[in-house]
């Protein structure tokens, strides 16, 4: 017994109908449209044929054979992941709607109906129950396992469909040109309104929707529509584009983009960001010199890993050879070994520190030295390491820790040793007695006055936003031409984007001293 037709399959012959009914009545469509849809077009040849094509070139790494395709779901459940390729001519940003006429004549069939029907969930209900009452926070003793499962099944589907809605609703605003609202990035945005996205999640949304604006990334959206590819792998693909796009051969980048959107629906996160190593590896510089160190130039990058359980921090960093030969100069003389050597010149105890040790030893070094720069040579106090830290928790060696501009976290021994080579400025200090309130007398916030506002701030004080103070101003609430004096009262620590905001739109704050709060 035949089983019953799959929703493709009615839309075709509905589309067939559709397609008679115009023909006879005299109307007319684009070259091979009907064709495309009742799937007798041949299709292009695809990016993997074009690739064979090129073999010899180099080796990829494939895909898990036996795991299969992410199939569509959500509006697109009724297509397996092979089908979307007869889609392709379609344009998602701009669908042609059918009129009212032309929808009751879809719909007005009984296969239709039926296949609709059969299509529906049963236990929709009964889901829709246990949804509720898990939201509210309500005990479900009273419901079956097997309906339990199925209700977590659903949002579990649901949501990846709330996920593809973000992602298109921003890929929109980005098309748009529209700003986040208060001056906010679109991260900072997003977390703001859902607390339960991490900063990487939140910035994955933003860096796909931006991507999806642009028509060159036309088959990625399709595929991120169809819930083929989720936005996270979606956001691997184009991170690597922006990385490679300075310093890789477009014919190169071009094959890795197409590897890469071809094997992401088969792929879990681990195994993806692999293959991105890979290409990243293979792909060639281009062979314009010039568009090559300007792309070096532009590539420079590093980046600091969240501390692990011992505390310890991960560096990771890009340079191109100029900035590799400067960086390497002056920390060659400086990680040589320094055995303690006795008033003869012989060596009583080596230098037990390995390469790397050395290497990182000299390169806090070169920073430390150019930090504590001689007098007359410009410095800046948000280049300084300052560490807030309660007094007793010094002293006494209490139970505690300090904590830097920047996050991180030292030990109150740390604190105390690092205090005494003057390489940092201790919170709790202070400096011989340096007033925090100086009224009228000076414009300008002075070093202790800052790191007041940083004690209280923590970084930019507009609600939402996420900037570190080390990159913030200290801002007069009431502006010093306004009579506003300089003190710590009367102060802010702002983002320079916010700073900007706050002038422009003349913004006023409630300043307490455990923070400040904008009225906008």
């Amino acid at each position: 017994m035949a089983g019953e037709p799959t929703m493709l399959e009615l839309l075709r012959s509905r589309l067939t109908d559709l397609e008679a009914r115009q023909r006879a009545t005299g109307g007319a469509a684009e070259g091979g449209f009907w064709e495309r849809f009742a799937g007798s077009m041949p299709s292009p040849p695809s990016e993997s044929d074009a690739r064979s094509a090129r073999a010899g070139r180099r080796a990829r790494r494939l895909a898990p054979a036996a795991r299969p395709e992410r199939r569509a779901s959500g509006p697109w459940s009724g297509l397996a992941a092979a089908d979307a390729d007869s889609l392709e001519q379609l344009d998602l940003r701009h669908p042609t709607w059918l009129d009212a006429a032309g929808y009751e004549q879809m719909v007005d069939d009984p296969a239709w109906v039926e296949s609709t029907s059969a299509r529906a969930e049963p236990s929709a209900s009964i889901d829709e129950a246990i949804v509720a009452e898990a939201s509210a926070g309500l005990g479900l003793t009273r419901h079956a396992e097997a309906e339990l499962t199925a209700a977590a099944e659903r949002v579990a589907r649901q949501r990846r469909t709330h996920e593809v809605t973000l992602v298109t609703i921003v890929s929109e605003l980005v098309s748009r040109g529209i700003d986040a609202p208060d001056g906010l990035s679109r991260t900072d945005w997003l977390r703001s309104h859902d607390p339960s996205l991490t900063a990487g999640q939140a910035k994955a949304f933003v860096t796909v929707g931006t991507a999806l604006a642009d028509a060159r990334w036309a088959r990625l959206r399709l595929l991120v529509a169809t819930q083929q590819v989720t936005v996270g792998h979606a956001a691997q693909i184009v991170e690597f584009e922006a990385r490679t796009t300075l310093v890789a051969d477009p014919a190169d980048l071009t094959t890795a983009l197409a590897d890469l959107t071809e094997q992401a629906p088969r792929l879990r996160p681990e195994e993806l960001a692999r293959l991105v190593r890979h290409h990243s590896e293979q792909v060639r510089p281009p062979r314009d010199e010039d568009r090559l160190d300007r792309g070096r130039l532009e590539a420079r990058g590093l980046w600091f890993t969240q501390p692990n359980a011992t505390g310890m921090v991960g560096l990771r960093g890009v340079l191109d050879p100029e900035g590799a030969a400067v960086l390497k100069a002056a920390i060659d003389p400086l990680s040589i070994p320094c055995p303690e050597k006795d008033e003869h010149g012989r060596t009583v105890t080596p230098d037990d520190r390995t390469p790397a040790r050395r290497r990182m030893d000299a390169l806090l070094t070169m920073v430390q030295r150019g930090v504590a720069s001689a007098d007359g040579v410009p410095t800046t106090d948000k280049a300084k390491v300052v560490v807030l830290i309660d007094l007793e928790t010094l002293v006494d060696d209490v139970r505690g820790t300090g904590t830097t501009l920047t996050g991180d976290v030292l030990s109150p021994g740390v604190v105390r040793r690092m205090a005494c080579d003057a390489e940092i400025i201790p919170m709790v200090l202070g400096r011989d007695s340096e007033p925090l309130d100086v009224g009228r007398s000076q414009r300008l916030f002075t070093r202790g006055q800052r790191l007041a506002l940083v004690a209280r701030d923590h970084g930019c004080s507009f609600d939402g936003c996420t900037v570190p103070a080390t990159w913030c101003d200290a801002h007069h609430v009431v502006h010093w031409r306004h009579g506003g004096c300089t003190s710590v009262d009367n102060g802010a620590l702002l983002c320079p984007k916010h700073h900007t905001e706050v002038h422009d739109r003349d913004l006023t704050a409630t300043v307490t001293a455990t923070g400040v709060t904008w009225h906008t």
